[in-house]
């Protein structure tokens, strides 16, 4: 027998907190792109991605998997870096700051923003400040990082 994940409930709970989350996002301007969930994967998670305009990274992704007890999400700041040693070396003295959401090497040794949250929490108002929080650190982080990793990166002019 096979339980559903976080009870029989909690992929529409989070699929509702976040279908809400960006309505009210749009209605005083601030778009964001809403896409999932289109059933649980081969582990039984579902997962979103949130699309939302950055002011340094042009569009920021933030990526949720439901999982038993908690919400994890996940955003890239910068793909692998080609100077590799510099951006850890500053990713790592960053996390020092860290409260809520921390950075770790993701997919193809990308630096990711990431954090989770009890599924419990997961509502509107906490949902606000992670959002907010990750485009925060997002913007914040990607140009130091891409400059530090990236040989070629050169910062948009009026940046």
């Amino acid at each position: 027998m096979r339980f559903a994940v976080g009870g029989d409930d909690a992929s529409r709970r989070v699929d509702d907190a976040l279908r809400n989350w960006r309505d009210q996002a749009e209605a005083v301007g601030h778009p964001a792109e809403l896409e999932g969930p289109s059933g649980p994967d081969e582990h039984g998670q579902h997962h979103w991605l949130l699309r939302l305009r950055g002011e340094e990274r042009d569009v920021i992704t933030l990526w949720f998997a439901l999982r038993q007890r908690s919400v994890r999400v996940e955003a890239e700041v910068t793909p692998a870096p080609e100077r590799s040693e510099a951006v850890y070396r500053y990713a790592l003295a960053r996390n020092r700051e860290a409260r809520s959401a921390w950075l770790a090497l993701g997919p193809e040794d990308g630096l990711y923003l990431v954090s989770v949250v009890a599924l419990e929490e997961f509502h509107h108002a906490r949902l606000e400040e992670l959002v907010a929080e990750f485009l925060v650190i997002v913007d914040e982080i990607y140009p130091t990082a891409m400059s530090l990793g990236m040989p070629w990166f050169r910062r948009r002019p009026g940046r």
